[in-house]
């Protein structure tokens, strides 16, 4: 981003020098920030309201995570009195960590108010880990019973891949995943197999930091002023599961037997638990 914001928030977690096992962390702390700062920016929503498009990085995040979450007429805006946003949020009611990170109160004039949940991703790779759960945790959650779908991915989970399925037990697993594949990779990307538009737990919306390497916001030329940017994207919940299930034909993909979800696992946790990234 070329944004002198960001920049400090980079200096403020002192992210040039933290080691690389953390660094991680810290840049998904610094997004957060960056974006309950972006929502409760005053100047944004009084530029906004008088039609104003100035081409501010950060403006345009605004507008647009504003409009992924149906908040885009001018109508609308003028309806808003100011927006909070928060970060700390509560676990979900499972105990698991909420797939929330930042809430963006909208506040109207009339007193009312209306909280959007919003997941905020930052990764150097086009996958990031979602959630990592025990097979238990996860047909719990989404609602599968004992049968041969949990022994299939039981069996994946003591294995950490899926090396000792035949071909059979692969395209057994993926027929078996068809019929709940969508609500499965939902709650995979929001902790809910199922639309929670009420839980702030559950978020609505992603907005998604591509970056070229863990501590590179952009690469600045001070001197001349040269900024190269990285990408960024918000989504609708909806949206962000067709890009992890659907080619760009509009066909199921292949992979993650069915889901397009990658089946993974994260160190310390081999044969104990499946890492999801999507």
């Amino acid at each position: 981003m070329n944004t002198e914001h960001l920049d400090n928030l980079y200096k403020e977690f002192d992210i040039a020098n933290l080691p690389f096992g953390i660094v991680h962390d810290k840049l998904g702390d610094v997004y957060e920030k960056y974006c309950v700062e972006i929502l409760e920016n005053p100047q944004f929503l009084t530029m906004s309201k008088t039609g104003n498009y100035y081409t501010n990085q950060e403006y345009k995040i605004f507008l647009e995570l504003l409009a992924i979450n149906s908040i885009g007429t001018l109508s609308d805006i003028f309806n808003i009195k100011e927006i909070k946003a928060s970060d700390p949020i509560p676990p979900r009611m499972s105990h698991g960590l909420s797939k929330t990170d930042v809430i963006m109160k909208v506040i109207y004039n009339d007193g009312t108010y209306k909280r959007f949940p919003i997941s905020c991703k930052q990764s150097t790779v086009p996958k990031v880990a979602f959630a990592e759960f025990d097979v238990d945790t996860i047909c719990r959650e989404i609602g599968i019973p004992e049968g041969r779908l949990k022994y299939l991915m039981e069996k994946h989970q003591r294995d950490a891949s899926a090396i000792n399925f035949t071909a059979a037990e692969k395209q057994e697993l993926a027929n078996l995943l068809r019929p709940i594949a969508r609500n499965f990779v939902r709650w995979v990307v929001t902790g809910s197999p199922v639309e929670a538009p009420d839980n702030i737990c559950i978020p609505t919306s992603i907005i998604k930091f591509d970056l070229r390497k863990p501590r590179d916001r952009y690469d600045i030329d001070v001197e001349n002023g040269d900024f190269s940017f990285q990408n960024y994207k918000v989504y609708t919940i909806d949206q962000y599961i067709d890009t992890i299930m659907l080619n760009k034909k509009g066909n199921i993909k292949p992979g993650g037997f069915g889901t397009g979800l990658s089946w993974t696992y994260a160190t310390g946790s081999k044969g104990k638990k499946i890492q999801f990234k999507g």
